[in-house]
Formats: structure tokens, sequence, C-alpha cells
């Protein structure tokens, strides 16, 4: 079995890269309203969703670009079957723009497709996908849309909160991408709505449909409790011809904190995520279990406790101090906190590629004693990654710390985090950093004084880690600065196109100009 742990330096000497990234830029352009999302498409295009206008008389708006050019753009209509409707969002199947709208009517709430043309018009009626009835004294619900990964397969998921005494349902509608209706079903959630929570709802490359919730116990302090000491075990509900499978997840009496869900044509279905000890805060290790879900059983997994030296990497010495200190009181060895899973892929011949962040909110509050009035200040952390790789055997290969450290205040976050690809043997991660970590060639000077992350247009630029797959080794560079192309890039909407084997970026450039680019992967 190899396991490698090794510290994330760049070391130009040591690593060949096969392969440069390199950005094709669009135009600065003006702004057609605040981006939401990219929706490539089939074709050689993309959408656009945007919001324009305020918070109360804005509405939504979609464009149309071909290349580097916008060719189309139009207002998205809130109306089905002559009635005013919820915007519940909007998907691209095939070449196909599709909005999807909700309306209560007749004591029920419908879910409404609407087919959008290529000059962002309304082709034909709204068509009706699903719709669930809203008792006398109960809650509104709610819908979701969820699309294969291969883009052959949507489905329609509803969510019906329990009245007081009785349980949640969900429900769900599975069609192809020509609306053929391939299954369907409605049922009671199985456990009590204070002992469970829903992870996931999953379509398959093959259309089959998931649901991903943990369960958690009655305690004795009370009755009942749902927080992560009292996790008790993880379900992957299936709908299969023969009825509800119920797949129960062993991960070792730990409790789970966060987990990604993936399937390949093969009806293997993979979960991935990190767990901790059911009565500390911290994050322990990464787990994975493969399902075969012909047979319903689990044909592979595995866990793996993070290191010390891995959990203690690139911290200071007054971080190091502190917990040694925590240590000699009896309160637990040093841990990883506040860490989400963000991606994870599997490649073709098996290997599992995952990366995860750590994020968290801080609240400062502040009182005046003249007024009265308390102030909450909140405070957005985005900082290191982790990725790991789990080989075609089923072990763990290596785990690799990526330090960053972004924070921003009483925004979100819009400029943190990351955007991650897997090309031709590599692992990509791109994300905004300080010109204070690079030298003038754009190499990383290291850990030791690592710079927060800056958005202005002297300090900006964008960083890439590029780490060969196969042995985890990375090299991380300088990609773009702020003025060198009259762009603040937002990760965050940056798009993998994976038909087009691109990644769409997208940036702004101060309050009314904005700028899309393409990667080649």
């Amino acid at each position: 079995m190899r396991f490698f742990w090794t510290p994330l330096f760049f070391c130009l000497s040591s690593i060949m890269f096969a392969q440069d990234l390199e950005v094709d830029w669009g135009d600065l352009e003006r702004k057609q309203g605040s981006l939401i999302r990219i929706l490539p498409s089939d074709k050689d295009e993309f959408y656009a969703l945007r919001w324009t206008g305020g918070s109360l008389l804005g509405h939504y708006k979609i464009s149309r670009h071909i290349g580097k050019e916008m060719v189309a753009n139009g207002k998205i209509l809130l109306y089905a079957e002559k009635s005013i409707a919820s915007f519940e969002g909007v998907r691209v199947i095939g070449d196909k723009l599709i909005i999807f709208l909700s309306d209560k009517k007749d004591g029920e709430k419908i879910l409404f497709m609407q087919v959008y043309n290529r000059d962002i018009e309304p082709e034909g009626d709204a068509v009706r996908l699903g719709a669930f009835s809203l008792e006398k004294g109960g809650n509104k619900g709610w819908f979701d849309v969820k699309v294969s990964a291969n883009k052959k397969f949507l489905g329609v998921v509803w969510q019906i909160p329990a009245k007081k005494g009785t349980k949640d349902r969900y429900g769900f509608n599975v069609y192809t991408k020509d609306l053929k209706l391939i299954n369907e079903g409605e049922y009671p959630l199985p456990f009590d709505p204070e002992l469970c929570r829903i992870h996931n709802h999953y379509i398959s490359n093959k259309g089959d449909y998931f649901l991903a919730l943990s369960e958690f116990e009655i305690t004795e302090e009370r009755a009942v409790r749902r927080d992560e000491s009292a996790f008790k075990a993880l379900h992957i509900y299936h709908i299969a011809d023969d009825g509800l499978q119920d797949l129960v997840i062993d991960i070792e009496n730990k409790r789970l904190v966060a987990m990604a869900l993936t399937s390949d044509t093969s009806n293997i279905f993979t979960i991935t995520g990190v767990y901790g000890e059911k009565e500390e805060p911290g994050v322990q290790g990464v787990f994975y279990r493969k399902i075969d879900l012909v047979t319903a059983k689990e044909i592979g997994g595995g866990m793996q406790d993070f290191e010390r030296s891995f959990i203690t990497q690139n911290w200071s010495q007054r971080e190091l101090s502190k917990a040694s200190r925590r240590e000699a009181r009896g309160k637990g060895e040093p841990q990883l906190y506040d860490y989400q899973i963000r991606e994870a892929n599997i490649l073709e011949d098996g290997t599992i590629v995952g990366t995860m962040e750590q994020y968290f909110v801080r609240v400062r509050s502040t009182y005046d004693s003249r007024t009265g009035q308390s102030t909450n200040i909140y405070y957005y952390y985005y900082n290191d990654i982790i990725a790991y790789k789990i080989n075609t055997e089923g072990e763990f290969d290596w785990f690799k710390k990526v330090p960053k450290y972004q924070v921003s205040m009483n925004d979100g976050g819009p400029f943190s985090s990351f955007e991650s690809v897997v090309s031709n043997g590599y692992l990509h991660l791109i994300f905004n950093d300080n010109v204070r970590n690079y030298s003038e060639n754009g190499e990383f000077l290291g850990v030791e004084r690592l710079q927060v992350a800056n958005y202005s247009k002297r300090k900006n630029v964008v960083a890439i880690v590029s780490m060969d797959i196969e042995s985890g080794e990375q090299e991380r560079m300088n990609f773009f600065d702020r003025t060198a192309v009259d762009v603040l890039a937002i990760p965050k909407k940056f798009e993998v196109d994976h038909q087009q084997n691109r990644m769409i970026i997208y940036g702004i450039w101060g309050r009314t100009k904005e700028k899309f680019g393409f990667v080649k992967i």
C-alpha cells in the first residue's frame, strides 16, 4: 500500500508538469446584470442566468453566448397557465433551455417546465412536471430539480414538511431528456423530522434516483436531539424495480461530517466524505464506500485517519503550542475543523480524486451604550484545501494540503473559494490570492509568511495549483493577475464544460464591466 503525507511546497526542479493551462479571454463588455450561474449547452455555446434591477423590482434574465460573443438575451417571464408563478430554477438539457416555475392551484403546489428558444423567448405552453397536495395545516413544501452528470436524465424532487405528529414526505419524477417519464414515487421519510437530515437527492447517469440522509439517536439529555454527536447512521435510499432499497453505510461508529455522491455507467455508486469522533468537533479522516446497484451490496470501501504530522502541517509555533497545552489538559489531540467536501471525481479507471475546503463564519458583535443597539459583523473564511486520491485497489494513495487564506466581511465571500478541474492526469485548483505570495517570476514563495488573499487592483492575483494525480506532487504558480487582464475573477461562477472539454471562467471589472474566458482541458 502506497501512502504519502508530504508538504505542499513549490519545487520546480523536482517536478515536471506536462500541461500548461492558458486562458483565451473575450472582450471586456458591459454587464447584463449580476451573474448567478453559467449553463453550458451541448453545442459550442453557453447560457448565463442573471439578475438585474433591485431586490424588489428586479427580474431574471438569460443571455446566450457563442464563443466570446453574446448573441441573444431576454427576460424570464414568470407565468404558467395564465397565472403568475415563482421561479424555481433553470437547466440546459441537451441543447434546450428550460425554465422551471411553480404555482399553487386548487390545493396543490405544481411544478412547470417552460422551454425557451434560442432567442430567449418562451416556446409553446408550460408543461406540468410534478405536484403535491397542500394539506390544511401543513407547510408549503418545496421543489428541486436534479440533472444527471451526463445530462440524459432530469429529476424533479419535492419534500412536504410534516404536520405535528406525522412524518415528512418526499416524492420524485424522473424523465429522459426527451421528457419521457421513467420513474416516479412518493414516500414518507422513515424517521421523525427531528431524527433525520436529508443530505442530497441524486440522479445517476442511468436515471436511478437516490436519497441520502443521516439518522440521529434519541439521547438521554433530551427526548429527541439532532446534532453531530447524536449521529447514528447514513442511509442511501434507492428506488429500484422491486421496491425501496435501504443501503445503510457503516462508518464504524464515527460521526459523518460531510459527503458527496457519484456514480458511473456500470451501476457502481460511490459515497465519499469526512468523519470525526462523535463527542469531538473536529474532522478525523476520509472514508469512501462503493455499492453495486444491481445487487444492492457494498463492494468496496475504506477509511483513513489524518496523521498528526498532516494535521499540524503549516501550523505556526503559536498554534502548535496551543494544541500541546490543550492535549496536556486532556482536551484531545490536534484536529482539523470546519471542512466541507467540495467535489469527488471518478476517473475512467475507477480512481477517486476528491477535494475539501475549510469554511466557517465568525460573528463579532459590538454594543453601543449610547443607542442601546448591537451591531453584528460577519466574517467569511475560506481557507486551506485538502485533496486526496483513492486508487483502483481502494487504497488511499495520498492526501495533500494546499495552504490558502481568504476572508471577507458581510458579503458571503463572493470572490473566495476555488474551482477545480481534472485534465490529462492533473488536478488543477484555481483561486484568488495575494501577489505578495509570489516572486516576480510567478513562483510561490512558501507558507511561512502566507498573506491573506487580496482583491484590490494592485495586489490581486489568481493562483493555480497543478497536482500530478499519480504522485500527488504539485506546482503552484501565478495564473494571471487583475491588472494584466482587466478582471477580478469569481471562481464560484466558473463552470467546467465537459461536453466541449473546457472550463468557462468569469470575472468583473468595477461595477459595470464583465469578461468571460475559456480554458481548454
